[in-house]
């Protein structure tokens, strides 16, 4: 894939930027709609199946194209994590140790599976599973407490899927501003610093007959630590039923039993003993 369809379209330098435009545009149309249980889009609630596809599991793509959207230090970091995926067979991954996944892994697919989505008028809630267990709050019509190191709703402490406000437009779009994530990694992918922010549309698509199918979910990702300019990830999640089918939401645990032996990941059995560094 080449550069261009890896990096954002929009002119915004910053989340907020983008945020405070996208607000002034649904002032500008009488909004942001504010739902009650009557009018709230309960289609979207449901399950949804896998999404679709993207760069960002990193299988069409390669690696200088990925070293020219990061900055030095985050480009020293994904060579030194691709060389020794590639060369040393020595890869440490996070599931591997029960690590949490964070913010970033919930556009890897091999991650995530189904979606679970709820909607209510104060709140929007995204689940998703397969690594780890993936929960997205998105806060109806809240404002961020900025007087932190990034904006924030709760404590200056980071949060490993960051904190989401959004606004309606309508009833077919939400729009979600996340800040305050703890940076992290991702295995086969750049690391992101606890600078990311991210802007997300959610929109709802119909078929010809106004039918609800689905959501198509654009993400623009602001990190002027690690990403020399911001990127962005288009996917699709097509409705698969409403709660009352199909299976409910599996929870995920992890039990460790690979442990970073001699710089290499190693299954162990019960009741062995090692000296163990902790990261």
């Amino acid at each position: 894939m080449p550069r261009e369809a890896l990096v954002s379209p929009y002119p915004f330098k910053t989340a907020q930027a983008h945020y405070e435009a996208l607000l002034a545009e649904v002032k500008a149309k009488g909004g942001p709609t504010q739902h009650t249980y009557q009018t709230v889009p309960g289609e979207w609630t449901g399950r949804y199946s896998r999404p679709s596809e993207h760069w960002y599991s990193m299988g069409k793509l390669q690696i200088p194209t990925v070293l020219s959207l990061l900055t030095p230090e985050y480009q020293t970091r994904f060579v030194q994590e691709a060389y020794h995926q590639g060369n040393t067979n020595v890869a440490h991954w996070p599931s591997q140790y029960c690590w949490p996944e964070g913010f970033m892994r919930r556009w890897h697919a091999a991650a995530v599976g189904d979606h679970q989505i709820m909607v209510t008028p104060q709140l929007v809630q995204i689940m998703a599973g397969v690594a780890r267990n993936f929960v997205t709050n998105i806060y109806i019509g809240r404002q961020f407490n900025m007087t932190g190191l990034v904006p924030r709703i709760g404590a200056d402490v980071p949060r490993w899927y960051g904190e989401s406000i959004g606004i309606w437009d309508g009833s077919d779009a939400l729009i979600t501003w996340t800040s305050n994530i703890q940076g992290w990694k991702v295995h086969a992918a750049f690391e992101h610093s606890s600078k990311l922010q991210t802007i997300e549309i959610y929109s709802a698509n119909r078929d010809a007959g106004g039918r609800f199918t689905g959501l198509t979910h654009e993400a623009i990702f602001y990190d002027p630590e690690a990403l020399v300019e911001p990127v962005r990830i288009v996917r699709t999640f097509n409705k698969a039923s409403g709660p009352d089918e199909g299976a409910p939401h599996t929870y995920i645990e992890c039990v460790q039993t690979i442990f970073p032996v001699n710089g290499k990941a190693t299954p162990l059995s019960p009741g062995a003993v090692i000296q163990y560094e902790v990261p």
